[in-house]
């Protein structure tokens, strides 16, 4: 009977372990910079009707990340861009600004426009 119980924690033990490793190694992947993170939110919000003036398959291109400043209130930080846009076949140029809250090392987007859901 303690050789049952010493084999069951043991078995226990290597599952913990096998899960913890498992975990880690997931959250350890290459992350992004905060220029990549600010195209990748700007392409994935309007592609994906985020937003009330760009419909949901908006095609996006050209996107340039312009200023990046930090405002100093509570991690505030005020980001400028510009992308084309195509919808129904017609292309257009959009700019503006979006706000990021920083927390840590990352950021976190707060808003992205009036009319845009996030």
């Amino acid at each position: 009977m303690i050789l049952n119980n010493a084999k069951n924690l043991i078995e226990m033990n290597f599952r913990i372990l096998t899960f913890t490793f498992l975990v880690a190694s997931m959250s350890c992947g290459e992350s992004m910079t905060f220029e990549e993170q600010i195209t990748n939110d700007i392409t994935t919000k309007i592609t994906a009707g985020k937003c009330k003036e760009f419909p949901a398959g908006t095609k996006v291109t050209n996107v340039k990340v312009g200023e990046i400043v930090d405002i100093g209130m509570e991690g505030m930080t005020d980001v400028s861009y510009e992308f084309d846009y195509e919808v129904n076949g017609e292309v257009k140029h959009q700019e503006s600004a979006m706000l990021y809250i920083k927390n840590g090392s990352r950021y976190k987007l707060a808003s992205m426009g009036s009319d845009c859901e996030l």
